[in-house]
C-alpha cells in the first residue's frame, strides 16, 4: 500500500469493505503462529443475515489488541463515507511507532532479517475494536458451517 508521507499521526483511514458487516455481531477470532483470522456475520441487506460468512486473514501478524469503551479519536466520520461497514487503515501509528522502537531496543538489526512493512489496522466487533498491527491483510467471504456457536 502507499500513503503519502504527510499523514497525520494516529489518523485512520476507512477502507470500504466488499460486504456488509453486520454491526452488532463479534468477530470470531482464531490465530495460529503469525496468522489471525477474524470471522464475521454479513448481511444482504439491513438487518437480514448472508449465508455467507466475512473473513479478514491477517498474515506475519507482530501484534494485537482488543479493547472496548475507549475513546478512539482515529476517525472522525466524514458525509462522503456511505459504505455500509468498512475497516480502518492508521499510515502513521503511534503504537507501531512504539513497538518498532522497544525492538530496536533489544534487537538492533531486526530490521535486515524481517523486511517488509508492518500496517496498523482496525476491525470493529460489536462495541469492541480489533486492532492488529500486520504486514498484510486479505478480506473475503464464503459460506462456512460450524463458524458461530449459539450462545448457551
Amino acid at each position: 500500500m502507499t500513503y503519502q508521507q504527510s499523514q497525520v499521526k494516529d489518523l485512520a483511514y476507512p477502507i470500504e469493505l466488499p460486504f456488509w458487516q453486520a454491526p452488532n455481531n463479534d468477530l470470531v477470532i482464531k490465530s495460529s503462529g503469525d496468522k489471525l483470522t477474524a470471522y464475521c456475520k454479513i448481511w444482504y441487506k439491513p438487518a437480514k443475515y448472508s449465508k455467507f460468512t466475512g473473513i479478514f486473514q491477517f498474515s506475519d501478524v507482530w501484534a494485537m489488541r482488543f479493547e472496548r469503551n475507549k475513546q478512539l479519536a482515529y476517525y472522525s466520520h466524514c458525509d462522503g463515507d456511505d459504505f455500509n461497514a468498512c475497516y480502518w487503515i492508521i499510515p502513521e501509528s503511534s503504537w507501531l511507532e512504539q513497538l518498532k522502537n522497544e525492538r530496536q531496543s533489544h534487537f538492533p538489526d531486526w530490521q535486515h532479517y524481517d523486511c517488509g512493512d508492518y500496517w496498523h489496522y482496525i476491525v470493529q466487533s460489536d462495541k469492541f475494536y480489533v486492532e492488529v498491527i500486520a504486514k498484510q491483510i486479505e478480506i473475503s467471504k464464503k459460506q462456512l458451517n460450524g463458524i458461530f456457536l449459539a450462545k448457551k
